[in-house]
């Protein structure tokens, strides 16, 4: 019997009353790949389909809000609840439901307000309880007091849906020993009880391009935890968080494989919905983009998310090009502080406007000019001499979101450029005279440096053609 899962996750819907105009808002919204003001609207969109689908169910892999604002829960319940008449709906809650940096905002003019309403634990056990219970099998109360639950969500196919919020050895993001031991029962229980089963947890289980970029966004102990539920008898897990589309392989020390789907952002580029059919102990998955939506009476095509996740680093490229504290204030809605911004902006406003306009051709001759002739592939540099060096990294900037879908339009070219450019510090490293710790140690990052970019061009996928998965 074939079930087919719609499969979404990182809606974080954040409602408009709590301010989408003024500076506040623009510095906020122009930092981050998700379209918050878009985003009840696109969610909208995407469950008014998922109604009208074959869909069997819908799982939402949690951050389901932006913040755990009260009125941006209030808003989502009301869609989540019309959804839940035609489709049944299992989702799970994470840190961003909860706000747990404990700091929900609102924007009004140029002033940012911390005076918001938000849902606490208690608040959203009582509201996201009802969603699957009449198929609950089994549940673990976590640390926290969020639920990790099984659900029945066919006659052949249960669903392990658990909190990992801070439930690892330090407040980390993953499981305590008793939890894992919980999930590694009912893993073993549905296996023998003959059911394909798959899970899903927010944060990642594994590192999806490469430990330099997703170390911090993985659950502790990853390795271990992948390991143990390989073992057990798990062979799929969904992810969120990271907005990254990708899906990643792993074999146990024991030889056990487990795959991870880490499920891209609704609310921002490239907006994925990922279909899971699952039948007979294989797993297949495509994935699929939102292409358009109506958002205050425009329609929206899907451009817009791949034009407002440029954007985030065009705005702050054209900021240093042209305006000082322009760059001060969108540095600062990412979180950064430059003492010396006033001393040092000219230089950064002449390396600016040249990334903003250089061609790859003269970009490729500097970087061998200065590396006598060794930087870069010059037959590949010739190819693309006459394009704009900055459309290149903007594709390789989305490729970290969705490189499935922007790498294979990219040219052969442009990803030797890419590698060679990433090989450059370890090849400086080497030639280096230091003591061997220092340089083992340096030599570590800079071959994380060519494993992103390696991971980054040429991704694993999916690219829109389907994936097997043996369950």
């Amino acid at each position: 019997m074939a079930t087919k899962l719609a499969v979404i996750s990182d809606l974080h819907l954040y409602s408009k009353k709590l301010g989408v105009a003024g500076r506040a808002y623009e510095l906020r919204s122009g930092s981050d790949q998700k379209a918050l003001a878009e985003s009840g609207d696109v969610i909208e969109s995407v469950f008014r389909s998922l109604a009208a689908s074959d869909a069997d169910a819908v799982l939402i892999v949690g951050d389901i809000t932006n913040d755990g604002e009260a009125a941006s829960h209030e808003e989502f319940l009301e869609k989540c609840l019309r959804l839940k008449e035609k489709k049944p709906v299992y989702l799970i809650t994470s840190t961003h439901d909860w706000c747990s940096d404990g700091n929900p905002r609102r924007f009004e003019g140029t002033n940012v307000f911390t005076d918001v309403p938000a849902w606490g634990m208690k608040e959203i056990n009582a509201a996201y309880d009802r969603f699957g219970k009449e198929n609950e099998i089994a549940r673990y109360r976590t640390r926290l007091g969020f639920y990790s639950r099984v659900f029945q969500v066919s006659e052949t196919l249960r669903l392990i849906a658990v909190n990992d919020d801070a439930d690892a050895e330090g407040g980390k993001s993953g499981y305590s020993e008793a939890h894992l031991a919980w999930m590694c029962d009912r893993i073993r229980e549905a296996k023998a009880a003959g059911q394909d089963v798959i899970a899903m947890e927010h944060h990642l289980l594994l590192y999806g391009i490469s430990s330099l970029i997703n170390k911090s966004q993985s659950i502790g102990d990853n390795e271990k935890t992948a390991a143990a539920l390989a073992d057990a008898g798990l062979r799929l897990m969904l992810v969120g968080h990271s907005h990254m589309q990708r899906t990643t392989e792993y074999t146990s020390p024991a030889g056990n494989k487990i795959t991870q789907i880490n499920v891209g952002a609704l609310c921002g580029y490239p907006a994925p919905v990922n279909w899971l059919m699952v039948e007979n102990g294989c797993a297949q998955l495509q994935v699929e983009r939102v292409q358009s939506f109506v958002s205050d009476g425009v329609s929206y095509g899907a451009d817009f998310f791949k034009t407002h996740t440029e954007n985030v680093l065009l705005n702050i490229l054209r900021a240093a090009a042209t305006d000082k504290e322009d760059l001060r204030e969108r540095l600062g809605a990412h979180g950064i502080r430059i003492k010396p911004l006033n001393k040092i902006y000219p230089l950064l406003r002449f390396f600016a406007k040249k990334a903003l306009r250089v061609k790859v051709g003269a970009a490729g001759r500097t970087v061998n000019f200065l590396t006598f002739g060794r930087g870069v592939d010059k037959k590949a540099v010739r190819e693309l001499k006459n394009d704009r060096l900055m459309d290149h990294l903007l594709a390789v900037f989305l490729n970290v979101f969705d490189g499935s879908e922007t790498a294979k339009t990219q040219p052969e070219a442009a990803k030797r450029i890419t590698l060679d450019v990433a090989s450059l510090p370890d090849k400086t490293v080497k030639r280096l005279p230091m003591k061997k710790t220092k340089k083992e140690k340096l030599l570590r990052l800079t071959g994380q440096i060519k494993e992103t970019a390696r991971a980054l061009v040429y991704p694993a996928g999916p690219d829109g053609s389907s994936w097997d998965i043996k369950l």
